[in-house]
């Protein structure tokens, strides 16, 4: 059986100016809400409130972002010309990519600061205040069109905030330019180890579960990651009834920012045609995993609009284990329904270090 499987033809994005009618989104409306929601999130409880919180404390001042302020240089959003329907929401959620890295670039730990593990805004986000809470926007109003052209004003005016908070720390010797590449080339090495936080978080954490399987994407900044491009985040959970497994039928669509690049069979026609026909017999055949026959297995097919991940069981043996310890035991090929999770002693090394 097969989830939210995708036509061959869609439609065009209505209300959309420029370009042409080629579209690989079915789903625009789901998209836009989603880079409303966690701009929203991001712009206010990592960006603002750490800027607020700078700010109070004399780490940095207005006058150092005044300084460091530079307009940006970016045509109207009328004005400008996309490639194809896809266009002016791939953009949007590019810009979102890019601010949230930024935002985890710049969140290195302030030359003088106190070694803690978390940087501490709860107070500058109105976690204990409502008075103190940053407002929202109100982004979801109007027409697509509407929103898409206030998402990226939206979006320009955070990028200059986090330019010229950058820029000042900088300035005032807070951070170096050498923190500020390490940081950005550990981000790049992160392949699937998002994925792996988000199951070991889940494991260990009843509530934070149910909110992942219940709205996917919206559960996911909880731990400073970001979702990436994707409208809806699909998240099936392997139980001793059901064991999941995901495909892209058409294509390889992957939710990349969190599980990393896919694996190289994910892609080939081969495994697109045996796993949707027979999946139990597929499972074995390519990787060597024997689902008892008491176990129903479930087909889910990503798409543009809906990329899935496997939320796979906890391996025995791990009681014990801090989140760090049970999120180094995740595989890549577990967060897809291609395999377990080995169990710390199948570990090679000592998974509990």
């Amino acid at each position: 059986m097969t989830e939210h499987g995708a036509s061959a033809s869609t439609p065009s994005h209505d209300g959309l100016a420029g370009g042409s009618a080629h579209t690989q989104i079915h789903d625009p409306e789901g998209h836009v809400t989603a880079v409303e929601t966690d701009f929203e999130y991001f712009r206010r409880k990592r960006l603002e409130s750490r800027v607020l919180h700078f700010l109070r404390r004399g780490i940095i001042t207005f006058a150092d972002l005044l300084r460091a302020d530079s307009p940006a240089d970016a045509p109207a959003w009328r004005d400008r010309v996309w490639k194809d329907a896809d266009g002016p929401i791939r953009h949007v959620e590019d810009q979102l990519d890019e601010l949230v890295r930024g935002i985890a670039t710049v969140s290195v730990p302030h030359s003088g600061a106190a070694p803690v593990a978390i940087d501490e805004t709860r107070k500058e986000r109105g976690d204990y205040d409502e008075f103190f809470r940053i407002a929202t926007r109100g982004l979801g109003a109007g027409t697509l069109e509407e929103r898409l052209e206030r998402l990226d004003a939206e979006l320009a005016d955070s990028h200059r905030l986090l330019r010229a908070f950058t820029h000042a720390m900088l300035a005032r010797g807070r951070i170096t330019s050498g923190q500020l590449e390490e940081r950005r080339r550990q981000l790049t090495t992160i392949n699937h180890h998002n994925g792996a936080r988000i199951v070991a978080r889940a494991w260990l954490d009843p509530d934070f579960k149910q909110r992942l399987l219940e709205t996917g994407r919206a559960a996911v900044p909880e731990l400073d990651i970001p979702p990436g491009k994707l409208g809806r985040l699909g998240v099936a959970e392997n139980t001793d009834e059901q064991h999941n497994t995901v495909v892209c039928t058409l294509c390889s669509c992957y939710p990349h920012d969190l599980l990393g690049n896919p694996p190289w069979w994910y892609r080939t026609d081969e495994y697109k045609e045996r796993i949707v026909r027979s999946p139990r017999e597929t499972i074995r055949d390519m990787f060597a995993l024997a689902i008892p026959d008491d176990v129903r297995v479930r087909v889910h097919d990503s798409t543009s609009d809906v990329r899935w991940m496997v939320l796979p069981q906890r391996p025995p043996g791990t009681e014990g284990l801090d989140e760090d310890a049970l999120a180094a035991l995740v595989t890549a090929e577990s967060l897809v329904g291609a395999a377990l999770v080995p169990s710390p002693e199948d570990q090679p090394g000592d998974a509990r270090g």
